[in-house]
């Protein structure tokens, strides 16, 4: 199977959103922003290929990260180096933000105690650096609660459930298939919206079509793989 990604309308408003926090307007007003939703919809894949594509930074999840932590990781993401102390990192992220602006995008920051993203904010605040949080729906509570922070969310985006013609795209793609209406539905139905499901039914069906042969998937392959009558 072929690893491919999938241009798809929640990629798109992803990325229009990582491009508005970089681009040098968002200077004016806040631009810290918040992208939620469901474990599965895509969202870390969406913020691992836009940092892949440019500068911006991608902090992977890490549900053990302090206020020191954080600001450690940022300084080796910026310039790799790890200093001891914080007010060091501070120092070197406002140097290295003035000379050249990147987008943090900090994923699962849902997990992240109120005291972390406090200290995002006042980042944000003191240095300009534009700041992405990526993380479930429990975010948006966490986020409101605290007024300082919820008005300085520039913009807000959640996640969209999987559509059948995304799942048509990527069987296209991946296995250079072209499905039928009836497989497409039924591997919607198996996804509950999410693209994992998707993603490791269609191994197994790459897998069972180079064993049998086939050049078609069958409705009965779908259903046999995924478990549904």
């Amino acid at each position: 199977m072929k690893n491919e990604f999938i241009q798809t309308q929640n990629i798109t408003k992803f990325n229009d959103i990582c491009a508005e926090l970089e681009d040098p307007q968002s200077l004016i007003g806040p631009s810290l922003a918040m992208v939620t939703g469901p474990a599965g919809r895509g969202k870390s894949e969406a913020a691992k290929q836009y940092a892949a594509r440019g500068t911006a930074i991608y902090l992977p999840p890490l549900n053990i990260r302090s206020a020191p932590m954080l600001l450690r990781e940022i300084t080796f993401e910026l310039c790799t180096v790890r200093p001891g102390r914080s007010e060091t990192c501070l120092t070197i992220i406002g140097d290295e933000m003035a000379k050249d602006r990147r987008l943090i995008i900090i994923d699962e920051a849902d997990l992240l105690a109120m005291q972390v993203l406090e200290m995002l904010r006042n980042l944000n605040e003191r240095y300009s650096c534009p700041v992405l949080l990526i993380g479930e729906e429990g975010m948006k509570g966490k986020i409101e609660s605290r007024r300082r922070l919820s008005s300085r969310i520039r913009r807000r985006m959640g996640f969209s459930p999987l559509t059948q013609p995304d799942i048509v795209l990527f069987l296209r793609k991946a296995l250079e298939i072209k499905p039928a209406p009836e497989v497409v539905t039924a591997l919607h139905k198996h996804s509950n919206g999410d693209w994992r499901p998707v993603l490791t039914a269609s191994i197994t069906i790459e897998r069972a079509m180079r064993a049998s042969g086939l050049t078609e998937v069958s409705l009965d392959l779908v259903k046999e793989i995924t478990g549904t009558k």
